[in-house]
């Protein structure tokens, strides 16, 4: 491998050229199928907590995962060196693996075709996270978290930045070669005010597919005044009303709902699991003004143009009109369910296989302005910001809510605090009779722990619904 500099020595992209041994490797290997997918990681860690510097990390680390469909069953090996004799054996190890177990397996595994892609796929990244120095980060971290302990009545903080850039070459004995660059920073800033055990936190948090202008989209001084001012604010705010409302709720709930309630039921592994989807395809599970879509190509969180398995990441549109119309798959399910592809396979890292996850998914706009929907609203909550929360097979879920106000006769009212909202995902689409204009993702500063993690994301426009509601 090959690396490329800037004249400040910061690392512009990688070139594997010298490695053409990996395409030799999966073109000789008799395996009925054959991936090899390396990838490289730079990682860069900055957590402090009322100015004390909990964690501080900057690592790069390389490998290669080399899976075999072999005999009708998967192995996988992966290795940290790329030198041509360790990657043969890590060959020969993923196929010992699957003749052990293919005397066990009954059903053979059988891979659905797909359009083979090549090619060279670069994130939009206007201003690259290497152009900017590791002193910089930290100087960044402490000015903010000397900025929200300067706040009153603020008594403790929490800063927490991360960046991932990915470098990542896949290559399938069907023909996919293909070169991916990646960026994805997150940002968080807390702020805790109150005493005693009168206690109350808020975190502004922020992150997508990116580079250093990640904090022209969120400025670090807007997202310290969003948690201090709001952390501020929840002390004196009193609990909600429990019982089934009205609500407004923001592109983060939006997406959160999409994701956790629905995206994971459509998951194609899930669904044969048992998941509630499986048996939904073709029925109404949404009002007509609800469609959802998961895609890898949108500049969101997500974004990732060709999985691991070398398929192109393709839109899916998942609800239509309000009609379940599609899962997302793997070329396993794929042809179990007689699908097509849809790019849905992901690693975490070199040395995990590839799992069926979500990219972005979202709600579609409608043609509704948020301030027509608040004016339209006689009573209710309006809900924003995604906090923890769960969501089951059955569609089941309960959220934290980061912001609740009041709703009489159009007009908001008090901040209310410890909020959150639960009920059935598929009923609560059901009742939306109200969706914005406007498209907004707000999930990307995190991950997804199916399992293993993935960086994902998911949104949509400000929508009115009905949930149960309740507090402490």
């Amino acid at each position: 491998m090959t690396i490329q500099l800037n004249a400040k020595g910061f690392i512009l992209h990688q070139v594997w050229e010298p490695m053409d041994f990996i395409e030799t490797l999966v073109e000789e290997s008799p395996a009925e199928y054959t991936e090899a997918r390396f990838h490289r990681r730079e990682k860069t860690q900055i957590i402090l907590r009322k100015s004390e510097l909990e964690d501080i990390t900057s690592e790069v680390y390389s490998g290669v995962g080399i899976r075999v469909l072999h005999e009708g069953t998967w192995g996988f090996s992966s290795i940290n060196v790329t030198d041509r004799r360790s990657l043969k054996e890590a060959l020969e190890t993923a196929i010992k693996m699957a003749k052990v177990l293919s005397r066990k397996k009954k059903e053979k595994v059988i891979l659905k075709e797909a359009s083979p892609v090549v090619g060279e796929f670069k994130a939009n990244i206007k201003d690259p996270l290497s152009n900017h120095s590791f002193e910089e980060k930290i100087e960044l971290c402490m000015e903010a978290d000397k900025s929200v302990l300067s706040c009153e009545p603020i008594k403790s903080s929490f800063i927490y930045y991360q960046e991932l850039i990915d470098s990542k070459w896949i290559v399938t004995s069907d023909g996919s070669n293909v070169k991916i660059f990646d960026s994805k920073p997150q940002f968080y800033v807390g702020a805790v005010a109150g005493s005693g055990d009168d206690l109350i936190s808020y975190i502004d948090a922020f992150g997508t597919t990116a580079g250093w202008e990640l904090f022209k989209m969120h400025p670090p001084e807007s997202m310290v005044e969003k948690a201090t001012s709001t952390a501020a604010n929840l002390l004196s705010a009193k609990y909600p009303e429990g019982g089934k409302a009205t609500v407004i709720l923001d592109p983060g709930l939006v997406g959160l709902l999409s994701h956790e309630a629905v995206g994971h039921t459509v998951e194609a592994d899930f669904a044969l699991s048992g998941a509630i989807a499986m048996d939904k395809v073709g029925e109404q599970v949404a009002a007509e003004c609800i469609t959802m879509v998961d895609s890898g190509k949108i500049d969101a969180g997500g974004w990732i143009p060709v999985d691991d398995e070398g398929v192109e990441c393709k839109d899916v549109t998942l609800i239509e009109n309000g009609v379940l119309k599609n899962f997302l798959h793997n070329r396993e399910t794929a042809h179990i369910l007689d699908a097509e592809p849809t790019g849905n396979a992901r690693a975490w890292e070199y040395d995990l296989e590839p799992l069926i996850r979500m990219r972005s998914t979202f709600i579609k706009e409608g043609d509704w302005k948020r301030e027509e929907i608040i004016e339209d609203t006689k009573k209710g909550y309006l809900l924003q910001g995604a906090g923890a929360g769960e969501a089951d097979a059955n569609a089941e879920f309960m959220f934290q809510v980061k912001e609740a106000y009041t709703i009489e006769n159009g007009e908001l009212g008090d901040l209310l605090r410890s909020v959150v909202m639960t009920g059935d995902a598929f009923d609560v689409l059901k009742t939306v009779d109200a969706v914005g204009n406007t498209l907004e993702f707000d999930m990307g500063f995190g991950s997804c722990g199916k399992i293993q993690p993935a960086k994902v994301d998911g949104g949509g426009p400000w929508l009115r619904c009905h949930v149960l509601v309740g507090g402490r």
